[in-house]
């Protein structure tokens, strides 16, 4: 029997899998990659953050069946940033694949990502949400990067996609320091929009498609809702600079999902002279959201007597802790983005 070259060659694309206490799905992504044997070398990476389950010992029953899987432990700093930061220091390919150990690689998406890589240097591809979550009993009723990439209002000039479904050379990813570790969520809406400001584009691919997995339960949307608007208010303080300098608008339109704006003037002791000012200014404008998002509360207050089934609730559940996660979230301290002198407002 031949050795396959994955276990001697240089392997061209290195697959990155953050774990923690990933145990009872971390098989099925694995199978997914197991099934898909490209004629040139790659390598896969389970990074454990420390779990207490069997992931362990699951990766490394699977390394019988996946001469190109390795596993890498990750414990000494927490987070998936952490994990896939520490993962790609030992990755050996100049292209780097993410996803994540509670999602499914369609058919085709070691080759599809080689291929976007081979020709952009940063690329993302679509959320399937159908194939894992048929047996769902209480489950939002949408997926998200389903046919385009996350265009946030106030940042217009940038697209960002969810790092479980993200191809990235590795020079780049060196280049911008990889994935924040400070935050604790929408690390991957950061790390997009850095490689952006560092001049390397975002390219959607229709072929690199991941089948992603829904949260089961009202309380498990909550808190991942509530996390999620948590996050976005943590970008809204460390992107102040970049909000400051985006048009004002006077439409109506109510925050959904990742909308939103900050409502206080973060970190003006650590920011250079000049720009104080704006972020005052964008201190105002954050003001005249929290009032509008006080009006969307009770929009979806009112729309509880329209639930007619249980993606209904849960719809209105991942709203309401999302705003709460907006209000009420802790935000981390970090470093404020300052754009780079070349950078410059779009206004078309």
């Amino acid at each position: 029997m031949s050795t396959p070259t994955g276990a001697q060659a240089r392997p061209e694309l290195s697959v990155i899998i953050p774990a923690y206490d990933a145990e009872a799905t971390l098989g099925v992504q694995l199978g997914a990659l197991l099934a898909q044997r490209p004629a040139w070398p790659w390598e896969v990476i389970v990074s454990d953050n420390g779990s207490s389950d069997g992931t362990r010992r699951l990766v490394q029953e699977w390394t019988g069946r996946m001469p190109e899987l390795r596993l890498v432990d990750a414990s000494a700093r927490r987070g998936p940033s952490a994990a896939r930061n520490i993962a790609v220091a030992q990755a050996r390919s100049r292209a780097l694949a993410f996803c994540d150990a509670d999602d499914m690689v369609a058919d085709g998406w070691v080759e599809a990502m080689h291929r976007a890589l081979a020709e952009h240097e940063f690329v993302a591809g679509p959320f399937e949400g159908s194939r894992l979550n048929a047996d769902l009993t209480s489950s939002v009723t949408w997926t998200a990067q389903t046919d385009r990439l996350t265009v946030k209002p106030g940042l217009e000039q940038f697209v960002t996609a969810g790092s479980g479904n993200m191809g990235v050379r590795t020079a780049v990813f060196d280049e911008v320091g990889g994935f924040y570790e400070g935050a604790r969520t929408a690390e991957d809406d950061d790390f997009c929009i850095r490689v952006q400001l560092a001049g390397h584009d975002l390219v959607f691919d229709p072929d690199i498609v991941l089948h992603v997995r829904r949260r089961d339960g009202l309380r498990n949307i909550a808190r991942q809702s509530f996390a999620y608007g948590a996050g976005e208010r943590w970008l809204s303080h460390r992107y102040a600079l970049l909000y400051a300098q985006a048009p004002r608008t006077t439409g109506d339109d109510e925050p959904t999902g990742d909308h939103a704006r900050a409502d206080s003037a973060p970190g003006e002791d650590t920011l250079p002279a000049g720009v104080v000012g704006r972020l005052r200014g964008l201190a105002r404008r954050g003001r005249v959201f929290a009032v509008r998002g006080g009006s969307f509360v009770r929009k979806a207050f009112r729309k509880a007597s329209t639930i007619r089934r249980p993606g209904d609730l849960s719809d209105l559940v991942w709203r309401l802790s999302w705003s709460a996660g907006w209000k009420f979230g802790r935000v981390p301290a970090a470093p404020p983005i300052v754009p780079p002198p070349s950078w410059r407002q779009d206004a078309s």
